[in-house]
C-alpha cells in the first residue's frame, strides 16, 4: 500500500459516528488532489474497516461509491443507507453540512 493511500485510509477511521467528510477536506489534509482521494477510495477493499461511504462532495452530494469495482445507482443507494445507519441524514441525495467533520 502506498503512503498516501495508507494515510487516506487512516483518516477514514477518524471520522466520528454521525459525521461525514469531503474529498476536498481529506485532500487538503494530505496535500493531494481530491480526485486522487476518489481514486484511492474506489480501490478500498475493506469498506467495513475503512468506511469510505463517509466521504461526500463539498456541496453535500453523495458523490460516488464503488463496491467491488462497480459504481452505479444501486451503489449510491447502499451508500445512502449506510449513512442513515450511521445516523447521518440524507435528503435528495445530499448530506446537510451540519453533519460535516473537518480534520483541520
Amino acid at each position: 500500500m502506498k503512503s498516501k493511500e495508507k494515510e487516506v485510509y487512516l483518516l477514514l477511521k477518524r471520522i466520528p459516528r454521525g459525521k461525514v467528510t469531503t474529498y476536498g477536506d481529506i485532500a487538503r489534509k494530505l496535500n493531494i488532489n481530491p480526485r486522487q482521494v476518489g481514486r484511492i477510495l474506489s480501490r478500498n477493499e475493506h469498506p467495513i474497516e475503512f468506511p469510505c461511504y463517509k466521504v461526500v462532495r463539498s456541496d453535500g452530494n453523495l458523490g460516488g461509491y464503488t463496491i467491488k469495482g462497480k459504481n452505479n445507482r444501486d451503489t449510491l443507494k447502499i451508500k445512502a443507507r449506510k449513512l442513515l445507519e450511521d445516523e447521518v441524514k440524507v435528503n435528495n441525495g445530499r448530506v446537510d453540512k451540519a453533519f460535516f467533520y473537518s480534520f483541520r
